[in-house]
């Protein structure tokens, strides 16, 4: 189950949320886990980030980025 987890956060589309973490272990392994465990074990203990894009900026300059 953990190594199934870590290869899933490790995964280009992972986890947005902590909260999508702990309802995929509800789903995928019928196991209730708190979402303070989840939050202390996936950062802290596994290494691991949950992939949120950054935010951008409404006044940064489109051609810019586009070089």
């Amino acid at each position: 189950m953990l190594s199934q987890l870590i290869s899933k956060l490790e995964s280009p589309q992972g986890f947005s949320s902590y909260r999508q973490i702990v309802e995929w272990l509800e789903q995928e392994w019928h196991v209730q886990v708190k979402y303070k465990t989840v939050y202390s074990l996936v950062p802290y203990k596994l290494g691991a980030k949950l992939k949120v894009p950054r935010p951008i900026s409404s006044s940064q300059d489109e051609q810019a980025i586009n070089l």
